[in-house]
């Protein structure tokens, strides 16, 4: 099937229709990109129009006038990067108007919360859509909207766009009166974790390993009809920093994968009603995923090597407002605002593909149990 180029090369002779897939326009930047034939044809009939750029027409219908191609490449992919200008405000707009933004992830559970009787909410401390992409798990693209840093991420995933959490939406609004927390930090002793778990009560775990929950489901099943899990677990994030040898990232990511499967099992073996949801906070951007020299715009050691606090105009970067009212700015792909340290092999906090689309997995029973009162 035909690439964005070859669409490119096609639309020079004559108009060409064609059903693009999220985020196209970004590769179709210097092509006229029409929604239908109708809104195409007002423009081709109005004699005081003229045509600058070649034209692609996003749909599914027919005309025998024009070429109609088909088009699976996967936009959402490491070139990303060569076609969005990460330090440009309209292009983060157009980037969530198309993926599901995590700060949307809130309202998406709740409304594909249908009559399950178990759901899951699994974060992840770092893991990059890229590096659950080609695995056998279903996912799908989430965009970061705003910094990639950690306590940034993990709220705009509980509480959404507001100071409502997931869990009291599905106590209210769907019945879960019952729930779970499993975390890697003791309730208090990490200020962000004791803010995710807030509504949670004092039904929180905390595990030294992802199988330490595993036996818990195994050992108090069947769970209580209307129960909300919630896990954290580490991912590359602690991988990425303070290690003396480049960690084994497939190694890491096939540990992670094997967990969602061994949850999956495990809930499946209770044969009740489930949904896992499954995502993270950012994802990692690695040294070798960067030029051999990139470009450093401040080379300060004072500052992270992605982003810069309490300062404007940073050079190639996109500045943001925090929760606390502080000011970030987030640089841009492939910039760096001082070098790697020795013992860093990868980092987050800006914006690219690697640090900002990250994966939402979904899996569900084959049946169901519940009801959606």
């Amino acid at each position: 099937m035909p690439t964005f180029t070859e669409i490119a090369e096609h639309a020079k002779v004559s108009p060409v229709v064609c059903s693009l897939p999220k985020l196209a326009s970004f590769y179709l930047d210097d092509l006229a990109v029409y929604t239908s034939l109708d809104n195409f044809h007002h423009d081709l009939y109005d004699p005081d129009y003229r045509f600058e750029e070649d034209v692609v027409i996003d749909t599914d219908e027919h005309h025998p006038d024009y070429v109609r191609l088909s088009c699976d490449e996967e936009p959402v992919s490491p070139q990303l990067n060569e076609v969005v200008d990460w330090s440009d405000r309209e292009h983060h707009d157009r980037l969530r108007r198309e993926l599901l933004p995590q700060s949307g992830l809130k309202d998406y559970i709740l409304r594909n919360v249908i009559g399950e009787t178990v759901v899951v909410l699994l974060i992840v401390d770092g893991l990059s859509y890229e590096s659950i992409r080609t695995t056998n798990l279903p996912v799908q693209p989430v965009i970061v909207d705003g910094i990639t840093t950690t306590e940034p991420g993990f709220k705009r995933i509980i509480y959404g766009n507001d100071n409502v959490s997931l869990y009291s939406e599905l106590l209210h609004k769907k019945n879960f009166a019952n729930k779970l927390g499993f975390t890697y930090w003791a309730r208090g002793q990490e200020e962000l974790s004791t803010d995710l778990h807030a509504s949670m009560g004092n039904d929180i775990r905390r595990i030294r390993d992802f199988s330490e929950a595993i036996e818990y489901l195994s050992n108090n099943s069947p769970l209580t009809n209307r129960t909300y899990i919630q896990i954290t677990r580490m991912g590359l994030d602690q991988e990425s920093h303070n290690k003396k040898e480049a960690p084994n990232q497939e190694a890491v990511i096939e540990n992670i994968v094997e967990d969602i499967r061994k949850l999956e099992s495990e809930l499946s073996k209770q044969e009740r009603s489930y949904k896992i949801f499954a995502t993270s906070d950012h994802g990692i951007l690695w040294r070798t995923q960067l030029p051999d020299r990139p470009n450093v715009v401040i080379d300060d050691y004072k500052h992270q090597p992605r982003y810069v606090t309490g300062r404007e105009k940073v050079p190639h970067s996109m500045t943001l407002t925090d929760s606390e009212g502080e000011i970030v700015s987030g640089l841009a792909y492939p910039y760096l605002a001082r070098d790697f340290k020795h013992t860093e092999w990868g980092v987050h906090g800006g914006f690219s593909y690697y640090e900002s689309v990250v994966p939402l997995i979904e899996l569900a029973s084959k049946h169901k149990d519940g009801d959606s009162k």
